[in-house]
C-alpha cells in the first residue's frame, strides 16, 4: 500500500544540481572509498548543455529555462568534489538561422576537462544564453573525443527537446558505448515529453546511463539542502572485456579474474572456457548483471552453466531479478560435488565450458553488461580434520561505537572497505549500498541497519516502506542465513518493515567452513569460503517519492576466530578467495574489438531535420522523476510498495535441454530456500535461482 499524501514533483534547479553533483561525486574516491589501481587514470566527466532557442521558454515558475539552468549548475559547481576531471560543451550558442552554414555544428567545448577549473565553469555558465539549434549527436560525438579513449568516462546531457539535426542522437550514444563498460551517457529531460523524452530515454538506454525529468523550479533550495551527493549513481560493471562466442569450439579462454561481456547474442547462449591450473581445483563462476530500465517482465532469469566439453553437467545456477528487487541479478555455478570420487569427470577434466544463457527474457536484457567472476580453488589434503559444516548461528552482541561518516558505493569495485564498528550515512529512496568486508575460516559476519525514530514530517514522507539487506559472497553467491538465533530488529530475514518510527534490520552469516560447500543451500555453499563479502542495503521508493535522506547507522561486526579450521592446500597451493587467484593459464582472454563513435551506422553531422522545430515541440508537465538502479548504482523504481509475490517456476531453456527446477526447489517459491541437496537428481546446484528477493 501507499500513502495518502500527495507531494510536488522535485524541482528542476534541485533535480538538475543533485544529479549532476552526484555523477560527479564518483569521479574523486574519498577516504572511504576503495583505492585505485596503481597508475589508473582518473574519471573525467563533460557536461554538455542546450543552449537552442527554445531555453527561452518559461519554466514554470516565472522563470525561464536558461534561468533555471543557469543557477542550477552554479550550485553544482560550487560542490564538485576537488579531484573532479569536468569540462563543459554548450551547443547551439553561436549560430541563430538553421539555414546559416554551421547551424548543426555549433558546438563548443567552452571549458576544457580539468580539476582547476571552476572559475572558468562559473563564467561560462553565466554567459550561457539561449540562440540556435540543437545538434545532439553531433555534440555527442564531439563530447565523447573530448573524454578520451580510456578510463572512466561520462557524459551527462541537458536538454529541453529533440535533436534538430543528424545525426540521430540515439545511434550516435549506441555507438559511444560501444567503446568500453568505462563511458557512459546520462540525460537529464527539461519539461520535455513525447517524442522529446523518448528521443532522451533512448540516448540514456543506449549509452547505458539512467534518464532523469525535471519540469519546475519549486522547492530548489529545500531539495539541495536534503540530497546527499549520492544520488542515483550507477551500478558499474568491471573487468577485462572478453567476447562470448555463440559456440563452445571457438569459445575464448578466461583464467581466473574478473571479466565484463554483454548479452548481445539476443536468445543465443555465449560461451567461455576456464582452463584448470591443476587436477581437482573447484572452478566457480559468479554472474552479475543490472535489471535495465524500462523491464517489463515480472522476473528476468538467467542460466550460468559448467559442463566438461563432452556436455556433462557439472554445476548450474539461475542468477535472477524481479521487479522491485534491489536492481541487479547475482549467482555462482561451482563445479563441486561431495561424489568427485565416485564421479571424477568434473573435477579432473583439463577444462571447463562456462555457458552463460539469456533465458526466455533475452529481449529484455539485450546488450546488457555483465561482469564474470571466475575463481580456482585447489584441493585440500583432507577432510576428516576439518570442522563439520557449521549449524545456524546466534547472533552475537556487538557495541556501538561512535559512529564514523562513509560514504557508500554502489558497485562491487566502489565499494568502501569496512572494519568492525559503527558507521552513518543517509539513504535515498531506491539508492542501492554496497560495502565491502574481509571475513576469515572460522569468522562470520553481522550487519545492523538501524534508522531511529524520525519527526513527523519525516516519518509522513516515509510512509510506509521497506528497508532492504544481503550479503553476497567473494564469488557472487548471497550468503545470508536463513535460520539465525537472537538477531535483533526482523529475525533471520532480509527484508524489514521502515515507517517513521525507524526500524533495526540485521544480517548474518553462518561460520566460514570448508565443509560449508556440502550444505543443502546458499547460507552453506555461499559461506565456503573466506575473502571480500559485500553488504548490500537499499530502502525502497515509491512512484510519488519527492527527494529526501533518511539518516542510517550500519553497525558490522565479523565474530569468531580468524584461521579456524584453515584446510591444507595439496602441494602448499594458495586458497582462492576474495582477491587472490590461481597461476594463470598460458591462454589469455580474448579482448572485445574498440569500436570508435563513428563506425558502424552513418552518423556524421548532416543538415537539419525537416518539420522539427525546438520552440514549437510541446513541453508539458512530464509525468515525473525517472530512475533506474543508479548505477548505479543500480536505484530501482517501485511503484508503490510491492506484495509479496507468488513467482511461476522457470524451466531451464529447452535448446540447452537442462533440467527445470523441480518442484520445492528455491525458485518454486521465491524467499523460501527450502531443503536443497546440490548433488541430487534432477540437478539442483546451490544458488539455483539466484538470489530471492527481500521479503
Amino acid at each position: 500500500m501507499t500513502t495518502h499524501h500527495r507531494y510536488r514533483r522535485p524541482a528542476v534547479l534541485a533535480l538538475l544540481a543533485v544529479t549532476l553533483t552526484a555523477l560527479l561525486a564518483g569521479l574523486a574516491a574519498p577516504t572511504a572509498m576503495a583505492d585505485p589501481e596503481p597508475g589508473a587514470e582518473a574519471g573525467k566527466m563533460v557536461l554538455v548543455l542546450d543552449s537552442s532557442g527554445s531555453m527561452k521558454e518559461p519554466a514554470g515558475d516565472g522563470k525561464t529555462k536558461i534561468v533555471a539552468a543557469r543557477t542550477a549548475l552554479t550550485q553544482v559547481v560550487s560542490k564538485l568534489p576537488e579531484g573532479a576531471q569536468v569540462g563543459l560543451r554548450v551547443y547551439g550558442a553561436t549560430v541563430f538561422k538553421r539555414t546559416d552554414p554551421g547551424a548543426c555544428t555549433d558546438t563548443q567545448l567552452t571549458v576544457p576537462i580539468g580539476t582547476s577549473n571552476r572559475p572558468q565553469l562559473q563564467a561560462a555558465i553565466a554567459k550561457y544564453k539561449p540562440f540556435g539549434e540543437t545538434p545532439i549527436g553531433y555534440s555527442l560525438q564531439e563530447a565523447a573525443k573530448d573524454l578520451g579513449p580510456s578510463g572512466q568516462r561520462s557524459i551527462v546531457l541537458v536538454s529541453d527537446g529533440e535533436s534538430t539535426c543528424a545525426p540521430n542522437p540515439c545511434v550516435v550514444a549506441k555507438n559511444i558505448a560501444k567503446q568500453g563498460i568505462d563511458l557512459k551517457i546520462d540525460v537529464v529531460g527539461f519539461r520535455v515529453q513525447g517524442k522529446a523524452r523518448s528521443d532522451l530515454q533512448c540516448i540514456a538506454r543506449e549509452g547505458r546511463g539512467d534518464y532523469y525529468d525535471a519540469d519546475s523550479t519549486i522547492d530548489l533550495e529545500a531539495g539541495l539542502g536534503k540530497l546527499s551527493t549520492r544520488a542515483f549513481r550507477p551500478f558499474r560493471i568491471s573487468g577485462t572485456p572478453v567476447q562470448g562466442t555463440a559456440t563452445p569450439e571457438d569459445a575464448p579462454t578466461v583464467a581466473p579474474g574478473l571479466y565484463s561481456d554483454d548479452f548481445d547474442l539476443l536468445d543465443q547462449p555465449k560461451h567461455f572456457v576456464i582452463k584448470r591450473t591443476m587436477t581437482g581445483s573447484t572452478l566457480r563462476a559468479g554472474l552479475s548483471f543490472r535489471r535495465p530500465v524500462g523491464a517489463t517482465s515480472l522476473v528476468i532469469q538467467t542460466e550460468l552453466r559448467l559442463a566438461t566439453p563432452d556436455g556433462k553437467d557439472c554445476g548450474r545456477s539461475f542468477p535472477r531479478v524481479q521487479e522491485g528487487d534491489q536492481g541487479f541479478a547475482t549467482g555462482t555455478a561451482s563445479s563441486w560435488s561431495k561424489f568427485d570420487k565416485i564421479n571424477k569427470e568434473c573435477s579432473e577434466a583439463e577444462q571447463l565450458v562456462l555457458t552463460v544463457d539469456p533465458g526466455k527474457d533475452f529481449r529484455e536484457i539485450k546488450e546488457v553488461p555483465f561482469e564474470l567472476r571466475i575463481d580456482e580453488e585447489p584441493p585440500v589434503e583432507e577432510t576428516k580434520t576439518l570442522p563439520a559444516k557449521a549449524d545456524d548461528p546466534t547472533w552475537s552482541p556487538m557495541n556501538v561505537t561512535a559512529p564514523r561518516e562513509i560514504v557508500p558505493g554502489s558497485s562491487f569495485p566502489d565499494a568502501p572497505l569496512l572494519t568492525p564498528g559503527t558507521y552513518k550515512t543517509t539513504l535515498l529512496p531506491g539508492e542501492l549500498q554496497i560495502y565491502k568486508i574481509k571475513a576469515d575460516w572460522g569468522q562470520r559476519i553481522q550487519a545492523q541497519a538501524t534508522v531511529s525514530q524520525q519527526s513527523r514530517a519525516m516519518g509522513d514522507l516515509i510512509g510506509l516502506r521497506y528497508l532492504d539487506t544481503a550479503v553476497i559472497s567473494p564469488a557472487g553467491e548471497e550468503a545470508f542465513a536463513v535460520f539465525p538465533k537472537n538477531v535483533p530488529g526482523s529475525p533471520g530475514g532480509k527484508r524489514g518493515v521502515l515507517t517513521g518510527k525507524g526500524v533495526t534490520q540485521a544480517i548474518t552469516t553462518k561460520e566460514i567452513r570448508y565443509l560449508n560447500r556440502d550444505g543443502a543451500n546458499n547460507s552453506d555453499s555461499g559461506t565456503s569460503t573466506p575473502g571480500v563479502y559485500y553488504i548490500v542495503v537499499s530502502m525502497t521508493r515509491k512512484a510519488e517519492d519527492r527527494s529526501f535522506t533518511v539518516p542510517m547507522t550500519l553497525t558490522v561486526g565479523v565474530p569468531g576466530t580468524a584461521g579456524a579450521g584453515k584446510p591444507q592446500y595439496v602441494d602448499g597451493a594458495t586458497p582462492v578467495s576474495g582477491d587472490s587467484v590461481t597461476p594463470t593459464p598460458t591462454e589469455t582472454p580474448t579482448e572485445s574489438p574498440s569500436t570508435s563513435a563513428g563506425s558502424g551506422d552513418k552518423t556524421e553531422a548532416g543538415p537539419p531535420v525537416q518539420g522539427t522545430n525546438d520552440s514549437n515541440v510541446d513541453k508539458g508537465t512530464p509525468i515525473g522523476l525517472v530512475a533506474g538502479l543508479g548505477g548505479g548504482g543500480l536505484i530501482l523504481l517501485l511503484l508503490g510498495i510491492l506484495l509479496v509475490f507468488r513467482l511461476r517456476k522457470k524451466p531451464a531453456p529447452a535448446h540447452l535441454g537442462a533440467s527445470a527446477p523441480y518442484p520445492g526447489a528455491p525458485g518454486s517459491h521465491p524467499g523460501a530456500p527450502g531443503p536443497h541437496n546440490p548433488n541430487q537428481y534432477p540437478p539442483n546446484y546451490p544458488n539455483q535461482n539466484g538470489p530471492q528477493p527481500p521479503r
